[in-house]
Protein backbone atom coordinates (compact mmCIF):
# COMPACT_ATOMS: atom_id res chain seq x y z
CA UNK A 1 0.00 0.00 0.00
CA UNK A 2 1.18 3.53 -0.84
CA UNK A 3 -0.64 6.53 -0.30
CA UNK A 4 1.02 7.80 -3.78
CA UNK A 5 1.72 6.40 -7.45
CA UNK A 6 4.17 3.17 -6.98
CA UNK A 7 7.81 4.44 -7.39
CA UNK A 8 10.51 2.69 -9.40
CA UNK A 9 12.48 0.49 -6.76
CA UNK A 10 13.05 -2.60 -8.07
CA UNK A 11 11.81 -5.72 -6.07
CA UNK A 12 14.38 -7.70 -4.81
CA UNK A 13 15.27 -11.58 -6.49
CA UNK A 14 13.14 -14.32 -5.09
CA UNK A 15 14.68 -16.53 -2.74
CA UNK A 16 15.70 -19.87 -3.82
CA UNK A 17 13.98 -23.29 -2.89
CA UNK A 18 16.72 -24.77 -1.35
CA UNK A 19 17.67 -21.17 0.97
CA UNK A 20 14.38 -22.01 2.80
CA UNK A 21 14.58 -23.22 6.46
CA UNK A 22 12.01 -26.37 7.51
CA UNK A 23 9.62 -24.40 9.40
CA UNK A 24 9.22 -22.19 6.64
CA UNK A 25 8.96 -24.61 3.79
CA UNK A 26 6.38 -26.30 5.11
CA UNK A 27 4.03 -23.48 6.15
CA UNK A 28 4.72 -22.41 2.43
CA UNK A 29 3.67 -25.36 1.41
CA UNK A 30 0.68 -25.70 3.57
CA UNK A 31 -0.51 -22.42 3.74
CA UNK A 32 -3.87 -21.42 2.09
CA UNK A 33 -3.51 -16.91 2.40
CA UNK A 34 -6.63 -16.24 0.46
CA UNK A 35 -8.83 -18.74 2.26
CA UNK A 36 -11.48 -16.22 4.02
CA UNK A 37 -13.42 -18.98 5.37
CA UNK A 38 -10.53 -20.34 7.51
CA UNK A 39 -9.45 -17.05 8.75
CA UNK A 40 -12.72 -15.83 10.09
CA UNK A 41 -13.39 -19.61 11.68
CA UNK A 42 -9.77 -19.16 13.58
CA UNK A 43 -10.68 -15.53 14.65
CA UNK A 44 -13.78 -17.04 16.33
CA UNK A 45 -11.59 -19.02 18.30
CA UNK A 46 -9.34 -16.34 19.25
CA UNK A 47 -12.87 -14.41 20.08
CA UNK A 48 -14.35 -17.43 22.16
CA UNK A 49 -10.69 -18.11 24.54
CA UNK A 50 -9.94 -14.24 24.22
CA UNK A 51 -13.38 -13.20 25.56
CA UNK A 52 -14.26 -10.94 22.39
CA UNK A 53 -17.24 -9.92 21.08
CA UNK A 54 -17.57 -10.88 17.48
CA UNK A 55 -19.87 -8.31 15.36
CA UNK A 56 -20.63 -8.45 11.72
CA UNK A 57 -20.32 -5.46 10.28
CA UNK A 58 -21.74 -6.49 6.86
CA UNK A 59 -22.88 -9.77 5.81
CA UNK A 60 -23.91 -9.35 2.19
CA UNK A 61 -21.67 -12.15 0.61
CA UNK A 62 -20.34 -15.61 1.11
CA UNK A 63 -17.52 -13.89 2.96
CA UNK A 64 -19.09 -11.11 5.93
CA UNK A 65 -16.84 -8.34 7.38
CA UNK A 66 -16.57 -8.75 10.99
CA UNK A 67 -14.84 -7.06 13.87
CA UNK A 68 -14.20 -7.52 17.33
CA UNK A 69 -13.92 -5.74 20.66
CA UNK A 70 -13.56 -6.80 24.16
CA UNK A 71 -17.27 -8.06 25.31
CA UNK A 72 -16.62 -6.28 29.02
CA UNK A 73 -15.21 -2.28 29.77
CA UNK A 74 -11.58 -2.67 30.31
CA UNK A 75 -9.50 0.62 31.28
CA UNK A 76 -6.06 1.44 30.13
CA UNK A 77 -4.22 2.80 26.62
CA UNK A 78 -7.08 1.24 23.58
CA UNK A 79 -5.43 -0.43 20.65
CA UNK A 80 -6.99 -0.24 17.12
CA UNK A 81 -6.00 -2.95 14.48
CA UNK A 82 -6.64 -3.55 11.15
CA UNK A 83 -5.97 -5.95 8.45
CA UNK A 84 -7.03 -6.76 4.80
CA UNK A 85 -8.73 -3.41 3.14
CA UNK A 86 -6.34 -4.37 0.01
CA UNK A 87 -6.93 -7.67 -1.17
CA UNK A 88 -3.23 -8.22 -2.46
CA UNK A 89 -1.75 -8.06 0.77
CA UNK A 90 -2.18 -11.59 2.33
CA UNK A 91 0.61 -11.60 4.94
CA UNK A 92 -1.00 -8.50 6.91
CA UNK A 93 -4.46 -10.71 7.15
CA UNK A 94 -2.85 -13.43 8.38
CA UNK A 95 -0.18 -11.97 10.71
CA UNK A 96 -2.63 -10.17 13.01
CA UNK A 97 -4.36 -13.54 12.91
CA UNK A 98 -1.38 -15.59 14.12
CA UNK A 99 -0.58 -12.34 16.35
CA UNK A 100 -3.63 -12.78 17.90
CA UNK A 101 -3.67 -16.43 18.50
CA UNK A 102 -0.10 -15.65 20.25
CA UNK A 103 -1.73 -13.26 22.30
CA UNK A 104 -4.93 -14.66 23.73
CA UNK A 105 -4.41 -13.57 27.32
CA UNK A 106 -3.26 -10.27 26.45
CA UNK A 107 -6.26 -9.60 24.87
CA UNK A 108 -8.54 -10.42 27.77
CA UNK A 109 -6.99 -7.43 29.62
CA UNK A 110 -6.16 -4.86 27.16
CA UNK A 111 -8.35 -2.34 25.84
CA UNK A 112 -8.77 -3.35 21.77
CA UNK A 113 -11.03 -3.09 18.43
CA UNK A 114 -10.34 -4.91 15.69
CA UNK A 115 -11.16 -5.54 12.36
CA UNK A 116 -9.13 -8.60 10.95
CA UNK A 117 -10.42 -8.65 7.25
CA UNK A 118 -11.98 -5.35 6.07
CA UNK A 119 -12.16 -6.52 2.47
CA UNK A 120 -12.52 -9.88 2.56
CA UNK A 121 -13.75 -9.68 -1.35
CA UNK A 122 -10.70 -8.94 -2.64
CA UNK A 123 -8.69 -11.33 -0.45
CA UNK A 124 -10.11 -14.35 -1.86
CA UNK A 125 -9.31 -12.98 -5.70
CA UNK A 126 -6.38 -11.52 -4.76
CA UNK A 127 -7.55 -7.62 -5.83
CA UNK A 128 -6.48 -4.60 -3.91
CA UNK A 129 -10.30 -3.12 -4.84
CA UNK A 130 -13.53 -4.40 -3.53
CA UNK A 131 -16.20 -5.73 -6.01
CA UNK A 132 -17.16 -2.41 -6.97
CA UNK A 133 -13.38 -1.30 -7.74
CA UNK A 134 -12.98 0.83 -4.71
CA UNK A 135 -10.01 1.29 -3.21
CA UNK A 136 -11.87 1.56 0.47
CA UNK A 137 -8.16 2.71 1.46
CA UNK A 138 -9.95 5.92 0.12
CA UNK A 139 -12.88 6.27 1.27
CA UNK A 140 -12.49 7.00 5.20
CA UNK A 141 -14.36 10.18 4.33
CA UNK A 142 -17.02 8.35 2.14
CA UNK A 143 -19.39 6.69 5.19
CA UNK A 144 -21.72 5.17 2.43
CA UNK A 145 -18.91 3.24 0.83
CA UNK A 146 -18.80 -0.49 1.34
CA UNK A 147 -17.93 -1.61 5.12
CA UNK A 148 -16.45 2.20 6.01
CA UNK A 149 -19.27 3.20 6.91
CA UNK A 150 -19.67 0.47 9.72
CA UNK A 151 -16.82 0.48 10.58
CA UNK A 152 -16.71 4.22 11.60
CA UNK A 153 -19.98 3.51 13.43
CA UNK A 154 -18.15 0.96 15.11
CA UNK A 155 -15.75 2.89 16.88
CA UNK A 156 -18.15 6.13 17.61
CA UNK A 157 -16.83 7.59 20.47
CA UNK A 158 -13.66 5.92 21.09
CA UNK A 159 -10.23 7.21 21.79
CA UNK A 160 -6.95 5.10 21.25
CA UNK A 161 -2.97 5.36 22.20
CA UNK A 162 -2.18 3.76 19.15
CA UNK A 163 -3.89 2.96 15.64
CA UNK A 164 -2.41 0.57 13.55
CA UNK A 165 -3.01 -0.26 9.89
CA UNK A 166 -1.22 -3.54 8.44
CA UNK A 167 -0.60 -3.73 4.60
CA UNK A 168 2.11 -4.93 1.69
CA UNK A 169 3.98 -2.78 -0.85
CA UNK A 170 4.95 -4.66 -4.23
CA UNK A 171 7.61 -2.22 -4.83
CA UNK A 172 9.23 -2.29 -1.12
CA UNK A 173 12.57 -4.22 -0.91
CA UNK A 174 12.05 -4.15 2.68
CA UNK A 175 9.92 -3.19 5.53
CA UNK A 176 9.08 0.84 6.46
CA UNK A 177 7.06 2.72 8.57
CA UNK A 178 4.48 5.44 8.17
CA UNK A 179 3.92 6.72 11.34
CA UNK A 180 1.90 10.21 11.66
CA UNK A 181 2.22 11.67 14.93
CA UNK A 182 3.26 14.87 17.27
CA UNK A 183 6.48 16.41 16.45
CA UNK A 184 9.01 15.26 19.40
CA UNK A 185 7.22 11.70 19.10
CA UNK A 186 8.13 8.65 17.57
CA UNK A 187 7.60 4.95 17.68
CA UNK A 188 9.27 4.50 14.37
CA UNK A 189 12.65 2.97 14.66
CA UNK A 190 12.67 0.88 17.72
CA UNK A 191 9.29 -0.75 15.77
CA UNK A 192 11.46 -1.63 12.82
CA UNK A 193 14.39 -2.58 15.47
CA UNK A 194 11.46 -5.82 16.08
CA UNK A 195 11.02 -6.95 12.79
CA UNK A 196 15.24 -7.22 11.49
CA UNK A 197 15.61 -10.75 12.03
CA UNK A 198 12.93 -11.09 9.90
CA UNK A 199 13.28 -8.61 6.93
CA UNK A 200 15.21 -5.60 5.89
CA UNK A 201 14.51 -1.98 5.82
CA UNK A 202 13.09 -0.77 2.56
CA UNK A 203 16.28 1.17 1.51
CA UNK A 204 14.73 4.51 -1.07
CA UNK A 205 12.12 6.59 -0.99
CA UNK A 206 8.21 6.37 -1.06
CA UNK A 207 5.85 8.78 -2.56
CA UNK A 208 8.87 10.63 -3.54
CA UNK A 209 10.40 11.47 0.08
CA UNK A 210 13.41 9.60 1.11
CA UNK A 211 12.70 7.45 4.40
CA UNK A 212 14.91 8.05 7.65
CA UNK A 213 16.21 4.32 8.41
CA UNK A 214 12.74 2.66 6.95
CA UNK A 215 10.51 5.22 8.76
CA UNK A 216 7.85 8.47 7.16
CA UNK A 217 7.18 10.40 9.38
CA UNK A 218 4.59 13.31 9.09
CA UNK A 219 3.34 15.72 11.69
CA UNK A 220 0.98 18.07 9.69
CA UNK A 221 0.30 18.34 5.61
CA UNK A 222 -3.03 15.44 5.81
CA UNK A 223 -5.22 17.68 4.38
CA UNK A 224 -2.59 18.50 0.93
CA UNK A 225 -2.27 14.56 0.87
CA UNK A 226 -6.11 13.94 1.07
CA UNK A 227 -6.42 15.71 -1.92
CA UNK A 228 -3.05 14.30 -3.69
CA UNK A 229 -4.73 11.34 -3.21
CA UNK A 230 -8.30 11.98 -3.59
CA UNK A 231 -9.26 10.77 -0.72
CA UNK A 232 -8.91 9.68 3.05
CA UNK A 233 -6.68 6.94 4.09
CA UNK A 234 -7.41 5.08 7.55
CA UNK A 235 -4.44 5.92 8.82
CA UNK A 236 -5.34 9.82 8.41
CA UNK A 237 -8.84 9.55 9.75
CA UNK A 238 -7.63 7.61 12.36
CA UNK A 239 -4.86 10.17 13.43
CA UNK A 240 -7.39 12.88 13.43
CA UNK A 241 -9.91 11.77 15.00
CA UNK A 242 -9.48 8.90 17.20
CA UNK A 243 -5.94 8.06 17.79
CA UNK A 244 -2.75 9.86 18.88
CA UNK A 245 -0.80 7.83 17.14
CA UNK A 246 -1.03 6.33 13.76
CA UNK A 247 0.84 3.42 12.30
CA UNK A 248 0.96 2.18 8.81
CA UNK A 249 3.22 -1.08 8.39
CA UNK A 250 4.52 -2.12 5.16
CA UNK A 251 6.27 -5.53 4.14
CA UNK A 252 7.50 -5.86 0.65
CA UNK A 253 4.99 -8.63 -1.11
CA UNK A 254 7.84 -10.05 -3.34
CA UNK A 255 9.88 -11.88 -0.29
CA UNK A 256 8.70 -15.41 1.36
CA UNK A 257 4.89 -15.32 2.87
CA UNK A 258 6.26 -16.61 5.99
CA UNK A 259 8.81 -13.73 6.83
CA UNK A 260 6.56 -11.18 6.05
CA UNK A 261 3.22 -12.70 8.37
CA UNK A 262 6.12 -13.31 11.20
CA UNK A 263 7.13 -9.48 10.34
CA UNK A 264 4.19 -8.59 11.20
CA UNK A 265 3.88 -10.41 14.07
CA UNK A 266 6.58 -8.88 15.37
CA UNK A 267 5.70 -5.77 14.93
CA UNK A 268 2.86 -5.90 16.64
CA UNK A 269 4.64 -7.67 19.54
CA UNK A 270 6.83 -3.89 19.61
CA UNK A 271 3.40 -2.21 19.64
CA UNK A 272 1.99 -4.02 22.58
CA UNK A 273 5.75 -3.39 24.68
CA UNK A 274 5.28 0.20 23.62
CA UNK A 275 1.45 0.64 24.91
CA UNK A 276 2.51 -1.02 28.05
CA UNK A 277 4.88 1.41 28.69
CA UNK A 278 2.81 4.38 27.77
CA UNK A 279 0.23 3.04 30.49
CA UNK A 280 2.20 2.94 33.16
Amino acid sequence: MRFGPPGSTPAPECETPWSVESTEDNYLRNHRSHDVGRILKRWRAVAREAGLQVVTLIDEADDPVIALRNRKPVTGPGLYLSAGIHGDEPAAVWGLLEWAEENTDMLQSQSVVIFPCVNPWGLVNNKREDQEGRDLNRAFDQPETGPIGAMLEFIRGREFAVAVSLHEDYDANGAYLYELTQRGESWGDHLLEEVEQELPRHQGSVEGRRLKNGVLRRTQGFAKIVRQIAGMPESICLYLHHARIALTFETPSEFSLYRRVRAHVRFLDGVLRRVGQEGK
